[in-house]
Protein backbone atom coordinates (compact mmCIF):
# COMPACT_ATOMS: atom_id res chain seq x y z
CA UNK A 1 0.00 0.00 0.00
CA UNK A 2 0.92 3.42 -1.14
CA UNK A 3 1.19 6.44 0.35
CA UNK A 4 0.34 5.11 3.52
CA UNK A 5 1.09 7.59 5.46
CA UNK A 6 -1.25 10.65 3.71
CA UNK A 7 -2.72 12.74 6.11
CA UNK A 8 -1.39 11.75 9.22
CA UNK A 9 -0.06 13.74 12.38
CA UNK A 10 3.06 13.81 14.16
CA UNK A 11 3.90 15.46 17.17
CA UNK A 12 8.08 16.78 16.95
CA UNK A 13 9.37 16.51 20.42
CA UNK A 14 12.22 17.75 21.77
CA UNK A 15 14.33 20.46 23.86
CA UNK A 16 13.43 23.56 23.85
CA UNK A 17 14.53 25.01 27.60
CA UNK A 18 17.96 24.60 27.48
CA UNK A 19 17.98 23.90 23.68
CA UNK A 20 16.96 25.12 20.96
CA UNK A 21 14.96 23.24 18.62
CA UNK A 22 13.95 25.07 15.81
CA UNK A 23 16.19 24.01 13.32
CA UNK A 24 15.66 20.48 13.30
CA UNK A 25 11.85 20.09 13.69
CA UNK A 26 11.71 22.63 10.82
CA UNK A 27 13.71 20.59 8.40
CA UNK A 28 12.04 17.50 9.78
CA UNK A 29 8.36 19.18 8.56
CA UNK A 30 10.00 20.17 5.53
CA UNK A 31 10.79 16.91 4.54
CA UNK A 32 7.63 15.55 5.26
CA UNK A 33 5.35 17.60 3.46
CA UNK A 34 5.51 15.72 0.28
CA UNK A 35 3.89 12.76 2.12
CA UNK A 36 0.89 14.77 3.43
CA UNK A 37 1.95 14.17 6.94
CA UNK A 38 1.09 16.98 9.43
CA UNK A 39 3.87 18.01 11.85
CA UNK A 40 2.90 19.53 15.01
CA UNK A 41 5.79 22.05 16.19
CA UNK A 42 5.47 23.25 19.80
CA UNK A 43 7.29 26.57 18.20
CA UNK A 44 3.86 26.75 15.70
CA UNK A 45 0.94 25.29 17.81
CA UNK A 46 -1.83 24.82 15.68
CA UNK A 47 -4.80 25.58 18.02
CA UNK A 48 -7.26 28.77 18.04
CA UNK A 49 -6.78 29.63 20.91
CA UNK A 50 -2.94 29.13 22.01
CA UNK A 51 -0.40 29.69 24.10
CA UNK A 52 2.76 31.31 23.20
CA UNK A 53 5.96 28.79 23.66
CA UNK A 54 9.04 31.10 21.95
CA UNK A 55 12.21 32.59 23.52
CA UNK A 56 10.89 35.41 24.33
CA UNK A 57 8.21 33.43 26.88
CA UNK A 58 11.46 31.44 27.82
CA UNK A 59 13.03 34.68 28.65
CA UNK A 60 10.03 36.42 30.83
CA UNK A 61 9.70 32.73 32.40
CA UNK A 62 13.40 32.88 33.30
CA UNK A 63 13.08 36.99 35.01
CA UNK A 64 9.80 35.37 37.12
CA UNK A 65 11.78 32.60 38.50
CA UNK A 66 14.58 34.59 39.15
CA UNK A 67 12.57 36.97 40.96
CA UNK A 68 11.23 33.98 42.76
CA UNK A 69 7.56 34.59 40.93
CA UNK A 70 6.49 30.99 40.56
CA UNK A 71 2.96 31.11 41.10
CA UNK A 72 2.67 32.66 37.09
CA UNK A 73 5.28 30.53 35.59
CA UNK A 74 3.39 27.95 37.44
CA UNK A 75 -0.13 28.98 35.48
CA UNK A 76 2.00 29.21 32.66
CA UNK A 77 3.35 26.72 31.77
CA UNK A 78 0.11 24.16 33.15
CA UNK A 79 -1.12 25.51 30.10
CA UNK A 80 2.18 25.12 27.83
CA UNK A 81 1.85 21.31 29.53
CA UNK A 82 -1.78 20.75 28.47
CA UNK A 83 -1.47 22.11 25.00
CA UNK A 84 1.46 20.21 24.37
CA UNK A 85 0.02 17.03 25.72
CA UNK A 86 -3.16 16.99 23.27
CA UNK A 87 -0.99 17.44 20.36
CA UNK A 88 0.32 13.75 21.38
CA UNK A 89 -3.12 12.83 21.80
CA UNK A 90 -3.73 13.74 18.76
CA UNK A 91 -0.76 12.47 16.61
CA UNK A 92 -0.93 8.90 14.76
CA UNK A 93 2.67 8.61 15.95
CA UNK A 94 5.71 11.19 17.57
CA UNK A 95 8.88 11.67 16.04
CA UNK A 96 11.55 13.03 19.13
CA UNK A 97 15.14 14.73 19.09
CA UNK A 98 17.04 13.78 22.35
CA UNK A 99 20.05 15.13 23.49
CA UNK A 100 20.55 12.29 26.33
CA UNK A 101 23.11 14.67 28.55
CA UNK A 102 21.01 17.71 28.52
CA UNK A 103 17.21 17.34 30.63
CA UNK A 104 14.12 17.17 29.09
CA UNK A 105 11.37 17.26 31.26
CA UNK A 106 8.41 18.07 29.06
CA UNK A 107 10.10 15.54 26.85
CA UNK A 108 10.19 12.81 28.90
CA UNK A 109 6.32 13.52 29.97
CA UNK A 110 5.57 13.17 26.09
CA UNK A 111 7.24 10.31 25.38
CA UNK A 112 6.22 8.36 28.60
CA UNK A 113 2.31 9.67 27.72
CA UNK A 114 2.78 8.34 23.34
CA UNK A 115 4.28 5.15 24.89
CA UNK A 116 1.03 4.62 27.40
CA UNK A 117 -1.11 5.28 24.60
CA UNK A 118 0.80 2.21 22.38
CA UNK A 119 1.66 4.76 19.75
CA UNK A 120 4.74 4.46 17.82
CA UNK A 121 7.91 6.86 18.70
CA UNK A 122 10.57 7.53 16.57
CA UNK A 123 12.90 8.53 18.60
CA UNK A 124 16.93 10.02 17.10
CA UNK A 125 19.28 9.98 20.02
CA UNK A 126 22.28 12.75 19.64
CA UNK A 127 25.65 10.63 19.18
CA UNK A 128 23.66 7.80 18.14
CA UNK A 129 21.86 4.86 19.62
CA UNK A 130 24.39 3.83 22.24
CA UNK A 131 23.91 7.28 23.82
CA UNK A 132 20.39 5.98 24.57
CA UNK A 133 19.71 6.39 28.48
CA UNK A 134 19.40 2.40 29.41
CA UNK A 135 15.54 3.43 31.45
CA UNK A 136 14.35 4.58 27.63
CA UNK A 137 14.97 0.76 26.27
CA UNK A 138 12.65 -0.62 29.02
CA UNK A 139 10.09 1.66 27.58
CA UNK A 140 9.48 0.67 23.82
CA UNK A 141 11.17 -1.36 21.60
CA UNK A 142 14.67 -0.16 20.63
CA UNK A 143 13.82 -0.75 16.82
CA UNK A 144 12.26 2.84 17.12
CA UNK A 145 15.42 4.33 18.04
CA UNK A 146 17.99 5.75 15.76
CA UNK A 147 21.04 7.15 15.25
CA UNK A 148 19.96 10.35 13.32
CA UNK A 149 16.91 12.41 12.19
CA UNK A 150 17.93 11.12 8.67
CA UNK A 151 17.33 7.77 9.62
CA UNK A 152 13.58 8.55 11.10
CA UNK A 153 12.64 10.11 7.84
CA UNK A 154 13.88 7.35 5.83
CA UNK A 155 11.99 4.98 7.61
CA UNK A 156 8.82 7.16 7.13
CA UNK A 157 9.36 6.94 3.64
CA UNK A 158 9.85 3.53 3.08
CA UNK A 159 6.96 2.68 5.39
CA UNK A 160 5.07 5.27 3.34
CA UNK A 161 5.50 3.72 0.06
CA UNK A 162 5.10 -0.04 1.32
CA UNK A 163 8.96 -0.88 1.10
CA UNK A 164 8.57 -1.51 5.05
CA UNK A 165 6.03 -2.88 6.62
CA UNK A 166 3.83 -1.82 9.44
CA UNK A 167 5.27 -4.52 12.10
CA UNK A 168 3.89 -3.63 15.30
CA UNK A 169 0.41 -2.86 16.99
CA UNK A 170 1.28 0.52 17.91
CA UNK A 171 0.04 1.65 14.67
CA UNK A 172 -3.84 2.49 14.89
CA UNK A 173 -4.44 4.61 11.63
CA UNK A 174 -7.71 5.60 9.97
CA UNK A 175 -8.63 4.60 7.20
CA UNK A 176 -7.87 7.61 4.65
CA UNK A 177 -10.87 8.24 4.30
CA UNK A 178 -11.71 9.20 7.76
CA UNK A 179 -8.32 11.51 7.97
Amino acid sequence: MSNLLYRTKTYLVGHMQYLSGRNWRAEVTDRLKSLGVTCFDPYNKPFMKDVEEDEGTREEMDTWMKTKQYDRVTERMKTVRAYDLNLVDRSDFIIAHLVPDVASWGSAEEIVTAVRMKKPVFVSMEGGKTKTPLWMLGMFPHKYIYNSLDEIVDMLYAINDGTKTIDSDRWRLLRKEFR
